[in-house]
């Protein structure tokens, strides 16, 4: 989990970064025409190695493969900073390191 109230923000707001390791009953999308142009699914392992992602979404796809791959116990905690969106910013994102 991740929070942060330091403005400027993704759309002038407060922003949560939040991961739920689960499984889907389903992989139907049923979402909010309001709120999102699109939803979908992605490969865990296109993501991670995509450049077309934030430097977090990157990080945190790795994690989650490490995590599957090798037990997620070994992913969890420690800090690294990582740069934001808005020039000048950065956010801190928790968790163990990846083996070199």
């Amino acid at each position: 989990i991740r929070q942060q109230h330091r403005h400027p923000g993704a759309f002038g707001m407060s922003d949560m970064y939040l991961i739920c390791r689960l499984s889907p009953f389903s992989y139907h999308i049923d979402f909010c025409t309001q709120e999102c142009l699109r939803c979908e699914w992605f490969d865990l392992a296109e993501l991670a190695k995509t450049g077309e992602t934030t430097p977090i979404t990157s990080r945190v796809a790795k994690l989650l493969l490490y995590g599957l791959e090798n037990g997620f116990h070994n992913i969890d905690l420690t800090m690294e900073q990582l740069p934001a969106v808005y020039t000048g910013l950065f956010y801190q994102l928790y968790h163990r390191r990846l083996p070199e």
